[in-house]
């Protein structure tokens, strides 16, 4: 039997849910096109709860595969409420998933990145692991998180970044939220973050939560059709793995761009920093990260503005904005040093609430 879904995965064989399980219990991976028939029953709420929580379950005893990551962004994509963007607009956005304690670095990066004339598209969501999520601190910070996706267009093209909240541009996922809260695991969607930004963002700087992930992560995103793209996840003494560029210790680096891939390890002394201790980089709620984000934007130096620069110069990177991560640094730096990023908030409140 042939079937398409609004024109949609053309001539492929349509499996049922219960198909689809058995094929998870026998132990057997989901092509991409199986995958997508998957996440169709369960977007478009043809599943049933028990067949909903038993497949995120499966899933999640192991790894998802680069096809199954592929095939659920690929109709996450579909059903999601855009941002309409310029085509070179970049995103910051991590997995999260590491428990980690630190103040929100990405959304701190992303804010200097534009400030160096990027367009970024900062996608998020409340935090779940961390002690604070970009939905939070943004909050915190004046930024008006629920906006609607003109007033986040208006954002990216008077300021040059909007914040996408995860929860506003996918809708479908209320389909399955009750079975992700009821199972209390990390499922494949704690992976979707990076693959399924609203603006359709084609260059990304993602972090995820294993340095093993970094390649995979990567290569769904190329599958996707990315540009340019840097996926990373930094080791810390204290913190154990984080979802960006660590000052801590090595960060195992994925990249494409946009001929070739390479993986390897970055220190901080390799593009003129010196690792740190993260003690400095600590917060306990949204009100404290953004209280060193403000202090990182008003130029105090120290460990916490260097993890900005860090990261906001692999942004710059995957923008084509800058040659390399060490070049990026220093545009970063510039930008925090003539209180451009300190405006760019600023702004971006203003409007935000326009």
């Amino acid at each position: 039997m042939w079937f398409a879904v609004d024109g949609v995965l053309r001539g492929q064989i349509w499996m049922s849910m219960k198909d689809i399980l058995a094929k998870l219990v026998a132990g057997a991976t989901l092509s991409e096109a199986e995958t997508q028939q998957a996440f169709e029953h369960l977007i478009s709420a043809q599943a049933e709860p028990v067949q909903v929580g038993a497949f995120l379950a499966l899933l999640a005893m192991r790894e998802p595969t680069v096809d199954e990551l592929a095939g659920a962004a690929q109709v996450m994509r579909r059903y999601v409420v855009p941002i309409e963007a310029p085509p070179e607009v970049i995103d910051t956005c991590g997995t999260g998933g590491t428990g980690s304690r630190i103040f929100n670095v990405s959304t701190a990066a992303a804010l200097v990145a534009a400030a160096c004339g990027v367009p970024v598209a900062k996608h998020g969501n409340r935090a779940v692991t961390s002690r604070s999520g970009s939905a939070d601190v943004l909050r915190v910070l004046g930024v008006h998180v629920e906006a609607s996706p003109g007033i986040q267009k208006k954002c990216l093209e008077q300021v040059g970044i909007c914040f996408a909240f995860a929860q506003q541009h996918h809708p479908a996922m209320r389909n399955v939220a009750h079975a992700r809260k009821v199972l209390g695991l990390a499922t494949i969607f704690n992976l979707m973050g990076p693959l399924i930004n609203p603006a359709g963002a084609r260059r990304q700087l993602a972090g995820v939560p294993r340095p093993a992930l970094t390649e995979k992560i990567l290569t769904a995103l190329m599958r996707l059709g990315a540009k340019r793209a840097m996926v990373v996840c930094g080791q810390d003494p204290a913190e154990g793995f984080l979802c960006e560029l660590s000052i801590g210790g090595p960060t195992q680096i994925s990249l494409f761009d946009g001929k070739d891939v390479r993986g390897f390890a970055l220190v901080p002394e390799d593009v003129g920093l010196a690792t740190a201790k993260s003690d400095a980089l600590r917060i306990d709620s949204p009100a404290a990260s953004a209280g060193l984000i403000r202090e990182i934007l008003a130029g105090q130096a120290g460990p916490a503005r260097d993890i900005v620069l860090l990261n906001a110069g692999a942004a710059l990177w995957v923008a084509g904005k800058a040659q390399s991560i060490r070049d990026g640094i220093k545009m970063a730096a510039e930008a925090i040093a003539s209180h451009q990023a300190q405006n760019t908030l600023a702004n971006l409140v203003r409007i935000s609430h326009s």
